[in-house]
């Protein structure tokens, strides 16, 4: 093994991760969170109650009453928060024994199962920074995975060794058909993971994107798991730095890297590329074509409902706390609310953008295809500054992750280079403009 080759020996290992101890700290978490805005309503409704009483000359015989109530009350719900707490400690600590008196080393992660992936997604989606900053071992952290399909057609995902060139070789050289000078890397969006690209499709025989592009063009497909709870620029910051290690530790030069983003993942891509842009980070030139599938450039309304609603609720003590309950929401969320600024974050000058908009009317120039969009993000907003931009019509946001029609447009998109195609790149200074 070559100097090269050999794995960073100055990282530290990480510690070993006790998912049931994260999911049992979810759970009282949410026990938390949920119980605070009931607590209130009852509190708010009480106090209401009893200052009606007070108005009809009962308030001395009621001020007693009151105080019991809000003492049993208060009590009650401590009491479920308290023992919500307790409950998950005792079941991390219990898992922490069983592994130490089985012997093993590790669990099986919970996200290695397409189930598990969907909830811990899920649960990252809406709560992932709180779940950073509480060190909870079911936090997603950022890893990229190879997509293979085995001989019954299911997908196989691995994650790829990073640290290892000689281990990506051995993962990647399984294929001598694909073509390692061209990378194809796919991002999910909120509240997902690499495996909602398998999502079902009738007609998509089998494949997911990743597993048709590397049939039919290939690339070497790889898959983004990251937290969407965490802000967006961060996590586009955090896989510009992935990706410059990526490139330093790949087998042979990457030639052409494709990027494709469902949703938030589209922005993420943006994000990732505006950060090696201004760190100089040289993976960014060899980028070529940048695809967005229903990615909120505008931003997303509903997030912005969302927002409004919290705002509305906190202004009355009724609702107050579950105005709170609303702002508990994850960076991640916050941020679909304006989408991506094209002064901030420009799309990349030397790619060329591409992008589809789904719509669940008939056609886009129904009159509410722009109010609707695919229920989560209109047309404008799917189209921000990308002037190739496909129409998906009758479909809704998640049609996006597998529908045949795209496939098609994939293939177009992402073909392989023709004879003589050279790659222009651009100095860095030059490397961002605000067209598609």
């Amino acid at each position: 093994m070559t100097a090269d080759e050999a794995p960073d020996d100055h990282r530290p290992s990480p510690a070993p991760r006790n998912e049931v101890r994260g999911a049992a700290g979810v759970a009282s978490e949410a026990v938390d969170i949920v119980s605070r805005p009931v607590e209130g309503t009852h509190r708010a409704i009480s106090d209401a109650v009893f200052a009606a009483l007070r108005k009809v000359g009962l308030g001395p015989a009621s001020r007693p009453v009151q105080v019991v109530h809000d003492g049993i009350a208060g009590g009650v719900y401590t009491a479920v928060r308290g023992i919500g707490h307790a409950a998950g400690t005792g079941a991390g600590l219990a898992a922490e024994l069983y592994r130490t008196a089985s012997g093993r080393a590790d669990w099986t992660p919970i996200t290695s199962r397409p189930a598990g992936a969907v909830l811990t997604g899920a649960v990252n989606g809406l709560v992932g920074d709180h779940m950073v900053a509480l060190h909870n071992d079911l936090a997603v952290p950022m890893a990229l995975y190879t997509s293979t399909t085995d001989a019954e057609g299911e997908a196989r995902h691995a994650e790829l060794p990073i640290a290892s060139t000689a281990a990506i070789r051995a993962l990647v050289a399984d294929h001598p058909e694909r073509d390692l000078g061209h990378v194809v890397l796919f991002v999910h969006g909120l509240g997902e993971t690499e495996h909602a690209w398998r999502l079902a499709d009738s007609d998509s025989a089998g494949e997911g994107y990743a597993e048709r592009i590397a049939s039919s063009v290939g690339a070497v497909p790889l898959l983004l798991r990251y937290n969407t709870g965490m802000r967006i620029a961060h996590n586009g910051a955090a896989l510009s730095v992935l990706l410059a290690e990526l490139a330093e530790r790949w087998p042979v030069p990457i030639r052409r890297l494709d990027l494709v983003g469902h949703s938030m993942g589209g922005l993420v891509l943006r994000h990732a590329c505006h950060a090696a842009v201004v760190a100089g980070e040289p993976w960014v030139h060899t980028v070529r074509r940048m695809v967005y599938l229903g990615s909120p450039h505008r931003g997303a309304p509903l997030a912005h409902r969302v927002d409004q609603l919290a705002t509305r609720l906190a202004k009355y003590a009724q609702s107050r706390t579950w105005g709170e309950f609303l702002d508990r929401r994850s960076a991640g969320i916050r941020d679909l609310v304006a989408g991506v600024a094209d002064t901030d974050v420009p799309l990349l000058a030397h790619s060329t953008h591409h992008g589809v908009a789904a719509s669940v009317t008939a056609s886009e120039h129904h009159p509410l295809a722009n109010i609707l969009g695919d229920l989560l993000v209109p047309v404008d907003s799917a189209r921000g500054a990308v002037t190739d931009v496909e129409t998906l019509p009758s479909s809704h946001h998640f049609h996006l992750l597998n529908d045949p029609r795209i496939h098609a447009h994939l293939l177009r998109w992402l073909a392989p280079d023709e004879p003589g195609d050279e790659h222009d790149e651009k100095p860095l200074d030059d490397a961002h403009d605000g067209e598609g």
